[in-house]
This record gives C-alpha cells, structure tokens and sequence, in this order.
C-alpha cells in the first residue's frame, strides 16, 4: 500500500483532528488574505487619486539668478537665459517623454504615452484690477486637470471663450455670458470653475492659440505640464532625460499629496500584516500540537510499520505528507473565507469601494499554508521516525 492510500485513509478516520489542524491554519491564512486583499483594493484606490492630481512634471526655462553686485554692495540680481518656451519644443517633448516611458517599462503599443500641456501666463487687467490669464489647450489642459468642475457654465469650446476660477469671478463679478475685454479682445465667459483650494481659483482660463496672438507674444509658453499615462510611470528618470535631451529646459518632478498617503498606506499595511503573522503563529502551534497528538495516538501504528519493514525515512514521509495535505486544505479555506470576509468589510473600510478578488493570491495562500504545515509537523515527524520499534510496540492495555 502507498504511503499516499494510507495518510489519506488515515486522515479520514481522524476527521475531527484533521478538521481542527485545517481550521487553525484556515484562520491565520484568512487573515492574511483579507488584509492583502482590501489593501490591494485600497492602493488601487489611491493611484487613482494620485493620476487626478494632475501632472506628474513640471517643465520650466533653463534660467539661472545672478547676484549684481557693485562696490561690495548687493544691487539685486537678474534672470540669465529665455523665460519662455517655444512652442517648437513642444513634439520633443512629447517624444522624449514618451520614449523614456516605453525604455523603462518595456511598452512597445504605438501612439502617445504621455500627455503634454502647455501654458502661457501673462499679467491683465480687467475693469481696472489686476489678473493673470493663462493660455492653454484645452483638450490637454481637461486631460490633466481632471478634478475641474463648474459652478456655472461649462470648458472651453470657442475661440473667444473664458473660464474664470471661483475667486476671479466673484471678485471680478463673472457670470456666464458676459463679455471680457483683456488686451483689446473680447472673450465671452463660458464657465465658472467650483472652488478647489488650489491657484487655479484665482486665475483666467482662454485658448493658448487666441493669447499668443493677441498679445503679441508670439508662440511661446511659460510652463508646461506633462502628465504620464501609466501607473508608476519613472518621473524622476523622465524629468532626468527631459533636462538633458532638451537644451533650455529644466523637468521637476512633482511630488503630490496622494504619493505620501499611498506610503502611509504601505506602512499601514505592514503593521496589519505583523499582526495576522501572529495568528499564523497561533495556526503554527495548533498543527504542531495536533500532529504530536496524532503521534501519540499511532504510536502502535508506527510500531507495527517499522516491525514490517518501513524505514525511517519513510515514518517521516508520511507525516509530511499528512502536513501538506492539511496545509493544502487550510490554504484553499483560508482564501475562500479571506475573500468573503474582505468583500464584506472593505467597503466599510474604504468608504464604500467595492472589494474585487485577487486570483494572483491563491498560490501564496495555499503555499503559505503548506510551509507553515510543514514546519509544524517537523518536529512530531521527526520524534517518530527516531521512535524504536520496541519502545513504539509498548502500550497500555
């Protein structure tokens, strides 16, 4: 008879025993799973936050302060270099971007990876204040400022159009349908943007295309922000070839709120994980104490195998093998009841977020198991392979 028939027939005359070893690791293997499962959902959660945030770079000129000084005293200092961008930078920029993106990640799909917005900011006045108003694009501009709502009208669609952060137009008295003259051109005001916190809320919103002209600047920008279509997407590596590719720009990464919580979140996690680790423990000593009782309990069986020819090796094999197949149950009920209760408490967790599974986690639940089964067994298994037949033979009556 194979080791395999007799662990597995002896296993089902112990259903009690074997049901508790399995509900031990069952218990620290759903714990495990569950934490994983709803931080899984969690991070997903929060790289979502982090794309809405906005643009991963900022790109500025390449310019440098230089100190003037005359007689040893500090008369101010002055810019040195363009504080402009052409608009002809704007494709290498793109295509940089989108090559440092496909060279670290590995992706070959066609087509623009990155999104590249440009602004020009320039200084106004309207009915006697002053304002700044910005030029932009606006399919990309709506791209990466995905947060923008309106308080009233809608984004840029015409030519003539304007869209008014909340504290301009309340300072400025804007509502939709008026008529706004900046630089001897009238705009006619499309949309008022809801009040976001940020310093878009004090600032003027036309088509890049219509301030070049007007004011005469011709095709330039200040600014331009470069968003990366892609979770973990390198920025710093971006930023890094943009600067050195690109004469006369400088690439700053930017560091958003959502990337600090996303590494609370990681910490968080960490600590939950220390936590089910010690109901992997407890699970460990259950099956350790549940094999030494089985141990005990066969002693006249192990007596008799060894009497008839099984070797050492083999006493142990069958009890590892008991282990697996306990490790293998435990795992399998461990997931499935780590999922369940995941997607039941998740949403509680996460503010409502629904709890997808995550299939890639079934061969770390029942591997996981497995080992800790394993472990446990060691030593029961290897108290009876050094067991004497005579000693193993001599039971109470």
């Amino acid at each position: 008879m194979r080791l395999t028939t007799i662990v597995v027939k002896d296993m089902l005359r112990r259903k009690r025993r074997v049901f508790h070893s399995v509900f031990g690791v069952s218990i620290g293997i759903m714990t495990v799973i569950a934490m994983l499962t709803v931080a899984n959902s969690g991070e997903q959660l929060l790289r979502l936050e982090l794309e809405r945030y906005g643009p991963n770079l900022t790109i500025v000129p390449d310019t440098a302060r230089m100190n003037v000084e005359l007689g040893g005293l500090t008369m101010g200092s002055v810019t040195v270099g363009e504080t402009m961008l052409d608009n002809a930078v704007l494709p290498h920029i793109q295509q940089v971007a989108d090559d440092a993106i496909r060279a670290d990640m590995g992706i070959s799909t066609p087509g623009p990876i990155a999104i590249v917005a440009p602004r020009l900011y320039l200084p106004a006045t309207v009915d006697e204040r002053n304002v700044t108003v910005v030029g932009v694009s606006p399919g990309e501009e709506r791209a990466i400022r995905v947060w923008w709502d309106f308080s009233e009208g809608g984004y840029l669609t015409g030519t003539s159009d304007i869209v008014a952060g909340a504290v301009a137009a309340s300072s400025l008295g804007l509502s939709v349908g008026q008529t706004v003259n900046i630089s001897g051109h009238d705009y006619t005001v499309a949309g008022v943007l809801g009040e976001s916190g940020s310093n878009d809320d004090f600032l003027l919103f036309v088509p890049l295309t219509t301030l070049q002209e007007t004011s005469g600047k011709g095709h330039v920008v200040s600014t331009v922000d470069v968003r990366a279509l892609c979770t973990g997407c390198p920025v710093e590596k971006i930023a890094h070839a943009l600067t050195m590719d690109i004469p006369g720009v400088h690439a700053v990464a930017v560091r958003q709120v959502a990337e600090a919580e996303l590494g609370m979140w990681h910490g968080m996690r960490a600590i939950v994980l220390m936590l089910a680790s010690v109901t992997l423990l407890v699970g460990l000593f259950g099956v350790m104490n549940a094999m030494s009782a089985m141990v005990a309990e066969r002693r006249k069986d192990i007596g008799i195998m060894r009497a008839v020819g099984a070797s050492r090796r083999q006493i142990l094999s069958m009890f590892i093998q008991e282990a697996v197949f306990l490790g293998l149950l435990g795992g399998i009920g461990g997931y499935v009841a780590g999922l369940l209760l995941a997607m039941a408490v998740g949403p509680f967790v996460l503010g409502g977020v629904v709890v997808t599974p995550v299939f890639e986690y079934i061969p770390l639940a029942v591997g996981l198991a497995a080992a800790i089964s394993m472990v446990a067994a060691l030593h029961p298994a290897l108290g009876a392979a050094r067991m004497r037949v005579a000693d193993a033979v001599r039971t109470s009556s």
